[in-house]
């Protein structure tokens, strides 16, 4: 299996170039975001990863990559085959992740319970 290793630019890059691009971790970071919602506390990060997550529709390497993590969880939000993209991706998982947080929180704090399931939410009592 061969592996392919490209620049932000999406031109394919040499092994010894994705080396430096890989031990460089501050500069392939593109967005980061700590979400605090009441107690909820969640990161969004999108990085430059320089190895191919694997093909768009279009053909293109997806190069770019949304992460979004708490205390218990890891969960890839987004792939991106460009830099822009990737900036858009991640604004709107911020704003997505906020929202949904903002909603869940509120309905905590109004007694109200998850009860899992297709139940979903339900008044405390």
């Amino acid at each position: 299996m061969s592996v392919d290793w490209y620049r932000a630019d999406g031109r394919p890059a040499t092994s010894d170039e994705a080396q430096r691009l890989l031990l460089d971790v501050r500069s392939r970071l593109l967005a980061q975001d700590v979400i605090r919602v009441g107690p909820v506390v969640v990161v969004v990060s999108t990085w430059f990863t320089v190895i191919d997550q694997g093909l768009a529709a279009n053909g293109r390497p997806l190069l770019w990559q949304t992460i979004a993590s708490d205390l218990t969880m890891h969960a890839d939000i987004g792939q991106y085959t460009t830099r822009e993209k990737a900036a858009r991706g991640h604004a709107e998982a911020v704003a997505m992740i906020t929202d949904r947080l903002r909603r869940l929180v509120a309905r905590a704090n109004a007694g109200e319970t998850w009860s899992g399931g297709h139940e979903g939410w339900s008044a405390a009592g």
